[in-house]
Parts: C-alpha cells; sequence; structure tokens
C-alpha cells in the first residue's frame, strides 16, 4: 500500500469553483437591473440570482481548498510549519496579483486581495476538529453582521473607492479599514464563509448521506432565510424608501438587486432593522446566512449530481481547477469586449472560453497556466526535506 498515494479528488468541489466563476461572469457582465418605465426598475436573472451568491459560493470554496490542499500537503511529508509557510506564499502571492490586475477593470470589485488574505488567516482554523469548527463557523455568520454594521454605518464613505491596489499600501489604515469593514468583501463578515468551508471538509464528502444533508439542510435555511429577510423588509419598506430616497414602488427592486441608477442600501445602514436584509452584498445578518446556506445547497447538490454525468463531469471538473486562470483572463478581456460587444455575445464568449479551457486541461491532465505558476512559486510543488514516509521509515 503506498501511504503517499494522491487521494481520489472529489471532482464535484471543482465543478463547484466552475459555478462560481460562471456566477460571477454573469455579474460582471450583466446589468442587475432593467429599466422599464419611467423611474421604474425591476431586477434582471443576474441581480435576483447570481448576485451576492457566487462570490460568496467562491469563498467558502476557498475554505474548503485550503483544507483539502493542507492535507495534501501533509500526505507528502510536509511538516507543519511548513504547510503554513506554503500557504502563506500562496496567500501573498494571490493577494499581489490581485493588487496588480485590480487596476486592469476598477469597474469589477476585485475579490482576489480578500481571498488572498482569507488564505493567510485560515489555516490558524485547520487543526480545529470537526465539532469545533462547524461551532466557530456559524457564531462567527451569525455574529460577525451584527458587529460589522455600526461599525460600517460610522466609517460609511470611508473607502478606497477603488480595487486595492500596491500604491494604497502607502496608506495602511485607510487600506485595513477597507479590506475589513466599509470595502465591497469585508473581511469581518467574509471570513466566516472561509471559516465555513473548512468546516465542510471536515465532513465525508464523499458520501451520499452527506451531500444530500448539505443540500437539504442548505437549501431549506436558504429559503427561509430569503422569505423571512423579504417579509421582513417588505414591512419597512418607508424607512428604506426614505433612507435610500428611491420612490416607494421600487424598494422591491431595491432589495433585491442591491442598487439601483445612483441609489443604494448604504444609507439604511444606520438602522438596526438593515440586519434583516435579504440582498445579495449587504452583508446583513439575513443576507449571510441566506448566501452561506446556498452555498452549501450549491455543493451539496453536486456532490450528488457530478459523479453520475461521467466525462461531461469530468470536463467540467478540469476548468473549475482553473478558476485563477478563468478569474484573471476574464478581468483582462471584458473591458474590450464591453467596448464593441453586447452582454450576450460576450457572456457566450466567455463560455465558450471555458469550455475550451475544460476541454484542454482534461485532455493534457495539466493545471491551469495561473495555478501551476502559483504552486511553484508558493514551493507546493517541491519535495520535502526530510520525508521519513517516502524512506519508508
Amino acid at each position: 500500500m503506498n501511504i503517499l498515494g494522491k487521494p481520489r479528488r472529489i471532482i464535484a468541489v471543482d465543478v463547484a469553483r466552475l459555478v462560481a466563476i460562471l456566477g460571477m461572469f454573469a455579474a460582471h457582465v450583466f446589468s442587475l437591473y432593467q429599466y422599464t418605465g419611467p423611474e421604474a426598475y425591476s431586477p434582471t436573472f443576474t441581480g435576483a440570482v447570481a448576485s451576492g451568491r457566487a462570490s460568496v459560493l467562491f469563498m467558502v470554496l476557498a475554505g474548503l481548498s485550503l483544507s483539502l490542499l493542507s492535507d495534501s500537503l501533509a500526505r507528502k511529508g510536509f511538516s507543519h510549519p511548513k504547510i503554513y509557510s506554503v500557504l502563506a506564499r500562496r496567500a501573498l502571492i494571490i493577494a499581489v496579483l490581485g493588487m496588480g490586475i485590480g487596476t486592469l477593470n476598477e469597474r469589477i470589485a476585485v475579490i482576489l486581495v480578500h481571498y488572498g488574505l482569507l488564505f493567510l488567516l485560515l489555516p490558524l482554523a485547520l487543526r480545529l476538529s470537526r465539532a469545533t469548527i462547524w461551532v466557530v463557523s456559524v457564531l462567527w455568520l451569525l455574529l460577525a453582521p451584527v458587529i460589522w454594521r455600526p461599525l460600517a454605518a460610522d466609517a460609511l464613505g470611508q473607502t478606497l473607492g477603488h480595487n486595492p491596489s500596491l500604491v494604497d499600501l502607502l496608506t495602511p489604515g485607510l487600506l485595513i479599514q477597507d479590506l475589513t469593514v466599509t470595502g465591497y468583501y469585508p473581511l469581518l463578515v467574509w471570513f466566516g464563509y472561509g471559516l465555513l468551508g473548512v468546516a465542510l471538509s471536515k465532513c465525508n464528502l464523499t458520501s451520499r448521506k452527506t451531500a444530500s444533508l448539505l443540500t437539504i439542510v442548505g437549501g431549506a435555511i436558504a429559503a427561509v432565510s430569503y422569505v423571512v429577510g423579504r417579509v421582513l423588509s417588505l414591512g419597512v419598506a418607508e424607512q428604506i424608501s426614505a433612507a435610500s430616497v428611491v420612490p416607494l414602488s421600487q424598494v422591491s427592486t431595491l432589495i433585491t438587486a442591491g442598487r439601483l441608477p445612483g441609489k443604494s442600501l448604504d444609507p439604511y445602514l444606520a438602522n438596526a432593522e438593515y440586519l434583516l436584509l435579504p440582498t445579495g452584498h449587504s452583508n446583513g445578518l439575513l443576507a449571510t446566512v441566506h448566501a452561506a446556506s446556498c452555498a452549501v445547497a450549491i455543493i451539496g447538490l453536486l456532490l450528488l449530481i457530478v459523479p453520475l454525468l461521467g466525462r461531461a463531469g469530468q470536463i467540467l471538473a478540469a476548468a473549475g481547477r482553473a478558476p485563477l486562470t478563468l478569474y484573471v483572463g476574464h478581468l483582462i478581456l471584458l473591458p474590450f469586449l464591453q467596448q464593441v460587444l453586447e452582454p450576450a455575445t460576450i457572456w457566450w464568449i466567455l463560455c465558450a472560453a471555458t469550455a475550451c479551457c475544460g476541454l484542454w486541461l482534461n485532455f493534457t491532465k495539466s493545471p491551469g497556466p495561473l495555478e501551476l505558476g502559483v504552486s511553484v512559486l508558493s514551493g507546493a510543488d517541491s519535495t520535502p526535506t526530510s520525508n521519513h514516509l517516502a524512506k519508508g521509515e
């Protein structure tokens, strides 16, 4: 028996990454709302479904992937200090890449810096027991939004106003405030999604019973939290209308899409009822619970479905093994494509490019180019200096 044998990859996790990437593609390509008449708007499918959920799924998978990578490095014979060294270098590489690439497309709130910092912080939770990490992740998701709201309300408007860049290192106070509280992905709240991913990695993800439980429980909590949030938010529609300065008739669309031309829900932060909003990216309590539950349900559902897809599942998983390449690639392409093409055409171009990527990576059995670069630079591909297991000891 080869103790260091490579474990069977959970391809449903790779497909889940692809789903998250495609969801973010949609949120970056299509508008969240559409004009339906004088001062009247309605949410688009993207605004109602993808926005706020795709990026949360991506962050939950970051925690799950980090834990799986840590286990993989341990099987190779890496010591715990060496594992953290690899993960820390990986985190810094991704964060620096995000600071460099974010300036190329300011129309998109680039998640890479936050993603990298998540990789830097989450290893502290990897050695917690399954019961402990579940308790910690649930408490974080419930308490962090409550703590975050007054902090964000007090610092309203004190943001970078752009994607974090290397230049912002010259103003560390504002940068840290933006990354943790006032920015688009405040780590005070979003760290909980990473913790949830680590908690999921402690489960037996190859078990259909586990997958079914994740799907049912995640789906039920997602449905209940959204309905409750929707009902309670519409119950204070007049307050939302007054705070956000939008017509009462458009409050429903604002709650769904999160924004309208020149309007947002940010002025409503001063009200404690803000926590009841089910709106994506609002970082309220019910929105956080809903988005986290959606991520759990999607992962569970894919764990059930993907093994039944055969070759198609393998191709989808191959594309999902290159999330960094696909994400950075679309950030570079979009500014050029959006100057000459309609959103629907851009969407299909991105889907076609993703399909080609999946076919090529499935054929070559290789990682994505950026994934390979990060792996090499972080030392994940190196050989442990003392690998007693490899020597049969």
